[in-house]
């Protein structure tokens, strides 16, 4: 009897400590292992957060999810997270709490990312939320998009790709001897061609070889040697000529520039000098009548001496005119 009572009390105390392990488990899980002061964020999307998720503190648990409200706020986040975190956690109040799953399948959490405030936040107060990616919802929604691109776009595609195949294997088949036939004739042709066509290649390959010889033969080497030197000599003047060309320019600039030196010297000699033209031909303007009635004079003079001279030309030596029959008196 006193070891069934034994058996009980040591099964018994088993449960208990398997009890208390699990209780002080679950706490040192959820990080409630102490008294917490309490934080509130918000989301517009709170999809696996719940109470107990956990809160994290760059990556290190120091707290949970405590409960999740509508938030009756309009124009807000549509949903307010009370969270409890370890008595005395210093969080800068620029920290962002960022819903984020550490892998793949694993549960989700807020992770709070600590900014570089060096204010601290107190109990009570609002953190910044952000969401974080959904890669659950970002791999339906490609698999939903996938679904749709494969339903409206690749079936109808794989469609018309059957359609042509098949009408392309009807054309073939209609075709394919006619088309192998062809192949098989040309295949003989070329066979029956390919000496002749290799005799022709070979005979070009020789005539070409034989130009090639004639025209780059030492003669030829020699000509084409004295023409490159000829270049190389008409560089050469050419060169030497626009030097000469450059020298000339500056020297005709030089020329030029004396030019004008000597023109500024006598401008004042030169505007002496037409002024005594103007003046000239001032005189020669209101003098010209004159001028023009004693050359009409001279003229008419000349013509009358000339007319004597003609007459008589013993004038010239001193003789005298013959006398005039008609005016002799009766």
């Amino acid at each position: 009897m006193n070891s069934a009572k034994t058996n009980y009390v040591a099964v018994g105390g088993f449960v208990l400590a398997g009890v208390a392990g699990l209780v002080v488990a679950v706490a040192l899980l959820t990080g409630r292992t102490g008294s917490a002061d309490t934080y509130y964020t918000a989301y517009d999307n709170v999809t696996g957060i719940k109470y107990g998720t956990q809160v994290l503190f760059e990556g290190f648990p120091v707290g949970q999810v405590e409960a999740v409200r509508a938030n009756p706020k309009a124009g807000g986040p549509r949903f307010a997270v009370e969270m409890s975190v370890k008595s005395g956690w210093a969080i800068p109040d620029d920290s962002l709490a960022t819903i984020a799953a550490s892998g793949l399948l694993a549960a989700v959490s807020i992770d709070i990312k600590a900014g570089a405030s060096p204010n601290r936040l107190k109990p009570g107060a609002d953190l910044k939320g952000s969401s974080g990616a959904n890669v659950m919802s970002a791999m339906s929604q490609l698999a939903s998009e996938m679904g749709d691109l494969s339903q409206n776009n690749l079936r109808p595609l794989l469609t018309s790709i059957n359609k042509y195949v098949d009408s392309l294997g009807a054309v073939l088949e209609a075709t394919a001897p006619a088309l192998l036939r062809n192949m098989r004739e040309l295949s003989d042709d070329l066979a029956r061609r390919t000496p002749a066509i290799i005799a022709s290649a070979e005979n070009f390959s020789g005539r070409l070889d034989a130009a090639g010889q004639r025209l780059l033969n030492d003669d030829n080497l020699k000509k084409l040697d004295r023409s490159v030197a000829n270049t190389d000599r008409m560089a050469s003047d050419l060169a030497k000529l626009a030097t000469d060309l450059v020298l000339t320019r500056q020297r005709i600039d030089q020329l030029l520039d004396e030019a004008k030196g000597a023109l500024g010297d006598s401008r004042s000699e030169l505007a002496a000098g037409m002024k005594d033209l103007g003046h000239t031909l001032d005189v020669v303007a209101r003098n010209i009548d004159s001028v023009t009635h004693n050359l009409d004079s001279t003229s008419r003079n000349m013509n009358e001496f000339s007319r004597h001279i003609r007459e008589n030309p013993g004038l010239l030596l001193g003789g005298k005119p013959p006398r005039d029959e008609a005016a002799r008196p009766q």
